[in-house]
């Protein structure tokens, strides 16, 4: 965040608003840290319900969104988009100049859910947030991991299960290192015990 607020900085007198969106389901205190060390002085709202992640089909953080006046997506990076990336700069600046940003990177997601796996994936998410307000942390877990089961590569549902199992991870500040290291080891499990994803898990020929 606070390449961002330098970024704000450097564009203020530019036709544009910068809108940062937290998603964190804890709750927006928990995001809280994170504005103030970066002293951002552009809008920061926190998706407490995974709203953007439904209504974007995003599975994994950080995103970048460009949104023109008319409420027009002209682009989106879902994963890995960073102010430290001259790339992802770049783009955002060609928009700011009136230029066409380019294309948005392609989606190249192993497996795609088809309407009714998404349904089932939200309803465990909501009733998992659900059990989490009323203090069933335990159940509540129980329905996000079967979310993830259903969506393997769903990084947002992951992180969401990361955050209460190992809070220490990130909070007061983000471990990346620790989460490298964790999700493949993670993945190399859910694929002996098979949750690979709608289409099942690849044949080990040879």
């Amino acid at each position: 965040m606070p390449g961002w607020q330098r970024f704000y900085d450097a564009h203020r007198d530019d036709n544009f608003e910068l809108v940062a969106i937290a998603l964190e389901h804890g709750g927006r205190d928990l995001a809280k840290p994170f504005v103030e060390v970066a002293k951002a002085e552009y809008p920061v709202v926190a998706d407490e319900h995974g709203l953007t992640s439904r209504l974007l089909d995003y599975k994994a953080v950080p995103n970048g969104v460009l949104v023109d006046t008319d409420g027009t997506i002209r682009y989106a990076k879902y994963g890995g988009f960073s102010v430290d990336k001259p790339e992802d700069v770049a783009v955002v600046e060609r928009f700011l100049a009136g230029e066409d940003p380019g294309p948005s990177p392609a989606n190249n997601a192993a497996y795609t859910l088809g309407p009714v796996e998404k349904e089932l994936v939200d309803t465990k998410l909501r009733f998992g947030r659900l059990l989490d307000s009323v203090g069933k942390r335990h159940e509540a877990l129980s329905e996000w991991q079967t979310a993830l089961h259903l969506d393997p590569d769903n990084l947002v549902i992951r992180k969401q299960i990361w955050s209460v199992r190992y809070p220490e991870r990130f909070h007061p500040e983000i471990d990346w290192a620790w989460q490298k290291e964790q999700l493949p080891k993670e993945r190399e499990a859910e694929i002996a015990a098979g949750f690979c994803g709608p289409d099942g898990c690849p044949v080990p020929w040879g």
